[in-house]
């Protein structure tokens, strides 16, 4: 396992692989912005309570369910199913981290890229969008479209797949990602090259110290 501090560092760890396979939350852009995105796109809904995004954040950051805790406390518990179509059918306004799209552009000029995430489809292809992505990589799988959520990491499948569509063994494949406790427990077993971004602004780094 190798570590990095910043996703910028992985174009240097990266040498000697013939294929490198990013994660995308909080690997390469912060998926804060994405909750707050969504935050702003529940609160449009309710112009009658101009601080709602506000409050979702803030429950949010306490660790509550956010659209539950606040729609109940704003006496708008009826419109909860609005609300979550209207967070996952967003279109958000995230950015890539800076200098995360020239240092794909050089990678993919010298090696396969790949993407492997996690999510509901029509939130990660949505992402994707926004973040303008697909001509990056060669081969981007969500692993719900597997199958279903139990296909997500640490499933395996997602990787096999990956690996026979870039056509590449697994031992000259690294795989980039954020989540320790997740997203390395099946390129370590197939035999990948793994980078941790030790991500300090994603949403689970208080929970690997």
């Amino acid at each position: 396992m190798i570590e990095i501090h910043s996703i910028l560092d992985a174009e240097r760890v990266l040498g000697g692989v013939e294929a490198a396979v990013f994660d995308l939350d909080d690997t390469l852009y912060p998926e804060k912005a994405y909750v707050r995105s969504g935050y702003a796109a529940v609160a449009a809904l309710f112009p009658q309570c101009p601080d709602l995004a506000a409050q979702l954040w803030a429950a949010f950051e306490k660790g509550l369910p956010a659209i539950d805790v606040v729609l109940d406390a704003n006496g708008l518990g009826s419109h909860k199913e609005s609300a979550l179509r209207a967070y996952r059918h967003q279109k958000p306004e995230i950015a890539l981290y800076p200098g995360v799209r020239e240092m794909l552009g050089r990678l993919c000029a010298i090696k396969k890229l790949g993407l492997i995430t996690d999510g509901r489809p029509e939130g990660q292809r949505a992402k994707l969008r926004a973040l303008s992505l697909e001509g990056l990589f060669d081969a981007i799988l969500i692993t719900d479209e597997l199958g279903g959520i139990a296909f997500r990491k640490p499933n395996e499948t997602a990787f096999v797949r990956m690996q026979r569509l870039l056509d590449v063994p697994f031992e000259e494949m690294a795989y980039v990602g954020d989540n320790i406790a997740k997203d390395f427990i099946a390129p370590e077993k197939l035999g990948m090259r793994c980078v941790w971004f030790r991500n300090p602004d994603g949403l689970y780094y208080e929970e690997r110290k």
